[in-house]
């Protein structure tokens, strides 16, 4: 049996949990439902409970500098160009019908119709995109291949990105067929939306994974373009809400808010929150924006020792909140 295929009984129905899981979650999809995904990654054990099935959705608000993930910023698909892999035959450039790229390496994404022939001619796999329409029914079909693991771990979907709540019908879409098909879902998410796109949204999530960089107004909007009024409305209403679905997270950033933790440990504590993540800086995503040809401003930064936010964890049981260092 291959990895598409359904069991259907004798009357015609899905015999299977993994069709059973399709089956609910097309019910709710209207045909030709699209969404700009930028990775799947299955069997995740982190970011929510279980194993997971980690969809990271195109389309960011914010620009963070030290983003692991800089190519979902865009809704368009986005080229990566691995200088150490290219072999500089300029193949890429010459198939071009839009003359987007030009050597040394250059691309102009408003130029590039995502025609792709630079990544199908290229010998040396030195280029890639990042980005590809998908149906919501496809992606429903790759999400309940793992149905069975979800069950046995108490896992199911999570929804990142970039922000999954830039393409917010879409997201909206694929939340509710998620749901329809009785799978936990998390979101990782800034917070930085509006409050009518949280109301409704919340009634298909069963956890947010929701970031808290900084406390201080004007140096989140000057550093990563956040809109801390807007994220703390957020906090605001699911305090109220449903404090029980929302753990802080809050990256740890050199020169940026790394001595701010006992802060946003704090600030947790005053919304009823009872987990905080504290992710340590790294440096795994700096390839990316080599291969973007964008400076990355962390270049000489060595990646967070995760035994210096140690003592942060003592804080928070102090004070009745679970810290955890790591996602």
């Amino acid at each position: 049996m291959n990895q598409y295929t359904i069991d259907v009984d004798a009357k015609g129905r899905y015999s299977n949990s993994r069709g059973k899981c399709m089956a609910r979650m097309n019910e709710g999809v209207q045909k030709q439902s699209m969404i700009q995904v930028s990775n799947i990654e299955r069997f995740a054990t982190h970011d929510g409970p279980g194993i997971r099935t980690t969809i990271f959705l195109k389309g960011c608000t914010l620009h963070c500098p030290w983003c692991a993930n800089p190519e979902t910023w865009s809704i368009q698909p986005v080229l990566l160009h691995d200088a150490s892999k290219c072999i500089q035959c300029r193949r890429c450039e010459t198939i071009c019908p839009n003359h987007a790229i030009t050597f040394p390496f250059t691309w102009k994404q408003d130029l590039c119709s995502d025609c792709r022939k630079c990544e199908d001619i290229c010998l040396a796999e030195a280029i890639s995109f990042s980005g590809r329409k998908m149906e919501i029914a496809d992606l429903a079909a790759e999400v309940c291949k793992d149905w069975d693991y979800y069950e046995q771990s108490h896992g199911g979907v999570t929804i990142s990105g970039g922000e999954p709540f830039t393409q917010f019908e879409a997201f909206l879409a694929l939340l509710k067929a998620c749901k329809a098909a009785g799978l936990h879902v998390a979101v990782e998410t800034t917070g930085n939306f509006t409050q009518e796109k949280l109301l409704q949204a919340l009634p298909y999530i069963d956890c947010f994974l929701m970031d808290c960089k900084h406390l201080d107004a004007d140096k989140l909007a000057a550093v990563t373009g956040g809109n801390l009024a807007l994220i703390q409305a957020n906090f605001a209403y699911l305090s109220k809400h449903c404090p029980d679905k929302v753990i802080v997270r809050m990256p740890v950033i050199p020169r940026f808010n790394e001595d701010c933790c006992k802060d946003v440990i704090d600030y947790a504590k005053s919304l009823h929150f009872k987990e905080v993540h504290l992710l340590p800086f790294h440096t795994m995503g700096k390839s990316k924006w080599h291969q973007m040809q964008k400076d990355f401003h962390y270049e000489k930064d060595a990646m967070m020792d995760k035994e210096s936010l140690l003592p942060y964890v003592d804080y928070g049981k102090a004070r009745g909140i679970h810290v955890q260092i790591g996602g």
